[in-house]
């Protein structure tokens, strides 16, 4: 009886392991592709136009991000993707907490724009913002992030520390469109490290209160507008 507890106490570990060693072949991947994408072929693809360009960058989004995590859900964790990423179920929870959440985010910005900073919004946006700015950004990101990456970390380890590390991954992914946009001098000033890893750590605790991916895709997406219009 002991040998038989034991030999599946040794299986479950190899299956934990296997799955570890998974999920970090997938993030190293993840990050070399989208890396090669923000720092070389980003040119090429805003290329083609005002109109064209914004419609490529959201193809090519869709694919590294959505799709391979799709496919890592559906065909290795052997799980429907729309259950595992709570996208059918709390909806009306989500979307609620979403909208309301966001509306608290746009009166903050609106009080420092508009009280503090005595300046106002500028509504003057680009299809690419709308689009990638605020939709593909809200959605794509929090698949990856919240929807898959979070509940992985978090099967291994309690919530609080799988919502840092998530944090801190969500924070690097970053880091290749900052080089690429500001160089290595404005990549770092430590205050955008920090704002971005504070707001990663909001959307894990907004993703697990609400159990809706839907809350945080809102909130992403209104925070990137706000935060755009400022």
């Amino acid at each position: 009886m002991e040998v038989e507890v034991e030999s599946q106490l040794s299986v479950e570990s190899k299956v934990k392991n296997n799955d570890v060693k998974t999920m970090i072949g997938f993030l190293l991947i993840f990050y070399s592709v989208w890396t090669i994408k923000e720092l070389w072929l980003i040119d090429y693809i805003y290329s083609f136009g005002e109109i064209i360009s914004p419609l490529l960058e959201a193809l090519v989004k869709g694919f590294v991000w959505i799709v391979p995590t799709w496919l890592y859900i559906k065909y290795y964790l052997h799980t429907n993707p729309f259950d595992y990423l709570r996208v059918n179920v709390n909806v009306k929870k989500g979307l609620f907490w979403g909208v309301v959440l966001s509306l608290l985010v746009g009166l903050y910005f609106a009080f420092e724009t508009y009280i503090i900073n005595q300046q106002s919004f500028q509504f003057s946006l680009s299809i690419d913002d709308y689009l990638n700015g605020f939709l593909m950004a809200g959605l794509a990101e929090e698949i990856v992030f919240r929807g898959l990456i979070l509940q992985e970390i978090n099967k291994k380890m309690a919530f609080w520390k799988a919502n840092i590390i998530t944090a801190l991954l969500f924070l690097v992914i970053h880091y290749p469109i900052w080089i690429y946009n500001a160089g290595f001098y404005d990549f770092f000033i430590a205050g955008t490290h920090i704002y971005v890893f504070a707001i990663g750590l909001l959307f894990g605790f907004v993703y697990k209160k609400t159990g809706s991916l839907w809350s945080v895709v809102l909130l992403h997406a209104f925070h990137n507008f706000f935060v755009t219009i400022i």
